[in-house]
Formats: C-alpha cells, structure tokens, sequence
C-alpha cells in the first residue's frame, strides 16, 4: 500500500509541476534582487522579488532586507504593484504602489515615539526598467509612515524570454 501511494504521490506532484510550468512559461513570470539605499538613515539593504506582469500591470511580492551592520536594522515583506505608463519597445517607465508588514528589529535603539517592533508599511515611486530578457532596473521610492526615501537597483531574469537570444533566461518546456 505504501509503494501505490507513493507512486501516486510522485505522479500527482510530476502533474503539478508541470502545470506550474507552463503557467509560468506562459505569463513571463520574472524573478530578482536588488541593492537598496535608504539616504536618511543611511542604511544599506538588499531585496528579492517575483514578478508577475498582466497586462500594463505587475504584481511584485517582494522581500527586504537591511542588515544589523546599519543604524537600522529592518525587514520588509510586502506587496508591490507596477502601473506601466511610459515607454518605447526597448524600455518602460512604471508608477509604484506598495502595501506591506515592516520587521523593525532593532527599534528600541531608537528614541522615536511611535516605534514598533511590527509595522505596516506604504510606498509610492516610480521606477524604469527594460524590455529584455535580462532587466536591469532603478526605482524611487517614497515610504508614507516613515516619511523616508529608498533608491534601489537590480535585475530581473524573465523566465521564458521572447526577445529571441534566451541568455540569461530560465528555459521552459517546448520553447
């Protein structure tokens, strides 16, 4: 019994998997990080991000990071949407809105009256990328609690490219 239901565990997560797949081949789904500078507290952080683009707009869960060598040390988990309003065939200006939960993990350092050690967090920016395979890209943004600014760059891999040259790119099946 123990040998059928592991085979059909195997069969049933192979079925998944590739279904998983092809959705992702057929969005052009995007994966990766970034370097982040924050000028007022001159912090130091690095991010990882999943993007999910329909149409003029992407969906980007996102991490963030700002390690305890800052005077601030803190981490991010949110949400982030892109509204693309700008661009050419070659590159893209987007508009940014992020909704999120703020880790602020060293916060008793800090003399500020409404510190928490959980926090929510809300952002505008704009940001500017390109259309390739591999894209880099650079955002501004404003954080609304805060009322502070982070400038961050970084990379994104699509993982089924169709600018035709695939470098860089993670292939899918029957692409």
């Amino acid at each position: 019994m123990y040998k059928i239901t592991k085979r059909i565990g195997g069969v049933l997560l192979c079925v998944v998997s590739f279904v998983f797949v092809q959705n992702v081949c057929a969005q052009q789904i995007g994966v990766g990080g970034s370097l982040l500078f924050n000028p007022q507290t001159e912090s130091l952080g690095a991010g990882l991000r999943l993007e999910v683009p329909y149409k003029k707009i992407s969906f980007i869960p996102q991490l963030s990071y700002y390690p305890s060598f800052n005077k601030i040390t803190e981490l991010y988990l949110g949400v982030s949407s892109h509204l693309d309003f700008m661009g050419t065939a070659k590159w893209k200006l987007y508009l940014i809105g992020m909704l999120g939960y703020n880790r602020w993990i060293n916060y008793e350092s800090n003399p500020q009256l409404n510190a928490k050690p959980n926090n929510w967090d809300a952002e505008l920016g704009i940001g500017f990328t390109t259309k390739k395979c591999i894209r880099p890209f650079i955002e501004y943004r404003y954080n609304l609690k805060w009322h502070e600014t982070n400038l961050g760059v970084g990379i994104i891999f699509t993982l089924h490219c169709s600018d035709g040259r695939k470098r860089g790119s993670i292939a899918c099946p029957g692409h």
